[in-house]
């Protein structure tokens, strides 16, 4: 996807402008202009007014002009030559045809691509075959040297309001390609291989430095999975709807065959073909559709999940959530260029845990007690200081939920899938790690994906949380570490009674439920109580 983000008009006309950085920052606006209304010509120049340069006017302008290949000339076709003329803008139609008038078998020009000067060389335009349902053909404004595309109209409400650019296979160019990074798709492994191909060895753990002992298993783990394991493609994830079948692909490509051979040749007999052809297709979607819901409905059980409910509910009705990248703004300085964005993101999130807006007082302490040397060694053996064993590696992993991988793209359902020597081997790791203190340098890296927060502005970059996706072998030693950890607490009662949060067999609803309780005792005593709630500012945003 391209970064974008909307842009408010203000203008009595039927318009939506968004800007979109493809290889520069982009103004996209599509308007429709209804055939019969009466449109002012100062309406247009101060819409045309309000778009930032460069920028692409698309839409269904209902005019007709000799300029874009139509027979007559009209009132609104002189209206936008004017608009042409007056702003020095470039067409970029050719002699193509965007309209099929159904009652009339004609085809007409009515939508049209109006761009700067400076875009006229870079951009290629062209008119696709398929209606769509419709009476109108999409136009594509891509650039010339890429297959990244800016379609009008779009084909769903959601990217007519978002003017969301279509970002196709780049075959020329592989800098404008978007693709998402390959996962592995584990349903499909082949894991008796896998077991097989990752043989951690002895040798490879007891190398001198211990970042160079984490690499090997790192790439012996990689090289195995890349083997045994098949990725999903990169290309942008096509989603379908669950009803659509083989009948209704069959029933379509019958209905754009035909309707390419009227388009050749525009006959009666050909017409009523096409015609024939498509009530037959709209028939075979309509029955998939109600057979695909009456199955959907039979087979919610008392088992069925919430999440599985409504997930199967919007995929019936082609609702997707969409990844999108924002446009930044911070200050008066724009950003869109991705790599900017990713930088502009990472310095704001250094900024909530930078010393600067630390209070004199905390900055003080913390000085003071950094300078306090930490010894890690103790006079007696004690029981939580004692290398690992295998039964608590184990346990680790098979409390481990299925999470996305950190930047060495190891996942947990590969560490499970490890034959007994390859998985006391990797505890010797673990042990040389626990007892030699000396902590890996790829640990120290994570994938932060920024994550927009219910009802934020977009464009802030403050207004994003953090997740960082770390390390799994990094996450299940931290796990074992922390297992010791909290038996030990809670066996010298260290924890007080009254923390639920993170605490086995507790929860935060032990404390809602006693602070209801604590209130109706008040009702039932005509007492008062006072309640003081915090709501730490950023509190999981700091390092």
């Amino acid at each position: 996807m391209y970064p974008s983000t909307p842009l408010s008009l203000h203008t009595s006309l039927q318009a939506v402008a968004v800007q979109v950085h493809a290889q520069t920052l982009v103004t996209v606006c599509c308007v429709y202009l209804p055939p019969h209304d009466v449109v002012s010509q100062q309406d247009l120049e101060t819409l045309v007014d309000q778009l930032p340069t460069p920028f692409i006017l698309l839409g269904d302008f209902n005019g007709h002009s000799t300029l874009w290949d139509s027979d007559v000339t009209n009132s609104r076709g002189r209206q936008i030559e004017r608009l042409i003329s007056n702003n020095c803008l470039c067409l970029l139609n050719n002699d193509e045809k965007t309209y099929f008038h159904e009652p009339t078998r004609t085809f007409h020009s009515l939508d049209l691509a109006i761009c700067s000067p400076t875009l006229l060389p870079l951009l290629h335009f062209t008119v696709g075959s398929d209606l769509c349902n419709g009476d109108h053909f999409p136009i594509i404004v891509s650039y010339a040297d890429s297959y990244g595309a800016i379609q009008y109209p779009p084909h769903s409400l959601e990217q007519y309001s978002q003017l969301w650019p279509l970002c196709q296979e780049n075959k020329t160019n592989s800098k404008t390609q978007t693709q998402y990074p390959p996962r592995y798709l584990f349903q499909r492994a082949d894991w008796g291989s896998f077991m097989q191909s990752a043989d951690i060895t002895e040798s490879m753990v007891s190398t001198a430095d211990i970042t160079e002992a984490v690499q090997n298993v790192v790439n012996c783990l990689r090289n195995a999975a890349d083997n045994t394991i098949p990725k999903c493609s990169p290309r942008l994830r096509k989603f379908r709807r669950p009803w659509w079948n083989e009948a209704c692909r069959n029933s379509r490509r019958e209905e754009k065959r035909l309707w390419n051979i009227f388009r050749r040749y525009p006959t009666t007999e050909n017409h009523v073909a096409f015609k024939r052809a498509k009530a037959l297709a709209r028939r075979i979607r309509r029955r998939s559709q109600r057979e695909s819901w009456i199955n959907f409905v039979s087979s919610i059980t008392s088992s069925t999940s919430s999440k599985q409910l409504w997930k199967r509910v919007k995929a019936a009705n082609g609702i997707y959530h969409e990844f999108s990248i924002p446009v930044l703004n911070t200050g008066n300085v724009i950003h869109s260029d991705p790599f900017d964005i990713a930088n502009t993101l990472g310095h704001a999130f250094a900024q909530v845990s930078a010393t600067d807006s630390y209070s004199p007082d905390f900055v003080a302490i913390k000085n003071r007690s950094e300078r306090t040397p930490l010894r890690f060694t103790a006079r007696n053996t004690l029981p939580y200081n004692s290398e690992f064993r295998m039964f608590e590696l184990e346990t680790a992993l098979s409390r481990a939920h299925d999470t996305s991988p950190g930047p060495d793209g190891i996942a947990y359902n590969m560490l499970r899938h490890l034959n007994t020597t390859s998985l006391s081997h990797m505890l010797i790791l673990f042990n040389r790690i626990w007892t030699e203190q000396k902590y890996p340098s790829q640990w120290h890296e994570a994938t932060v994906i920024p994550i927009l927060k219910p009802g934020k502005d977009p464009s802030s970059p403050l207004h994003y949380r953090p997740i960082a996706l770390t390390s799994c072998l990094c996450k299940t030693f931290e796990r074992m570490v922390n297992a010791r950890l909290i038996y030990e607490l809670e066996k010298q009662g260290c924890i007080p009674p009254l923390q639920s949060g993170f605490r086995r067999g507790r929860s935060t609803v032990d404390n809602l439920v006693l602070l209801e309780a604590q209130i109706r005792n008040a009702f039932v005593k005509r007492n008062h109580l006072v309640s003081i709630f915090f709501d730490i500012e950023k509190a999981y945003d700091r390092a």
